[in-house]
């Protein structure tokens, strides 16, 4: 089975599907440069003031957005979708008990952000999943 390119991919979906997509892209970009700049500013443990499940998720965070975006763009849609959905009900809720539980101010404003993310994501997760014939 040959692989497609990466323009054969992005030509089977419908410009609007497009503009979403890229919005995911997008996002998880921002999410993965914000784990990555954290990695490159404090070290492999850059989370390690946090209870060890929050480090670990979050750490975790930076390779998950990527492997996101790769998946999108790979046109491995099912996957892709399922992750996305996965990683913004996951962070959102870390995030929340961080914010709410934990105290942590940082997530004043991205909370809000990521929130907002999510619903997008779930609202439009469903018209961008393949039937199986072009799964």
């Amino acid at each position: 089975m040959e692989l497609e390119t990466l323009s054969q991919t992005i030509r089977k979906h419908s410009l609007t599907q497009r503009a979403v997509l890229g919005v995911y892209v997008a996002c998880f970009a921002v999410g993965a440069f914000n784990h990555g700049r954290d990695f490159l500013s404090y070290g492999a443990r850059p989370y390690n003031w946090a209870p060890a499940l929050l480090e670990a998720f979050w750490s975790a965070l930076l390779f998950l957005d990527l492997a996101t975006i790769g998946l999108l763009l790979l046109g491995k849609l099912r996957v892709g979708l399922a992750l996305a959905v996965a990683i913004m009900i996951s962070d959102v809720a870390a995030n929340s008990y961080g914010f709410f539980v934990l105290g942590i101010p940082g997530f004043k404003v991205a909370l809000p952000l990521q929130a907002a993310f999510l619903g997008f994501v779930l609202g439009s997760a469903p018209f961008l999943w393949p039937n199986r014939e072009t799964a």
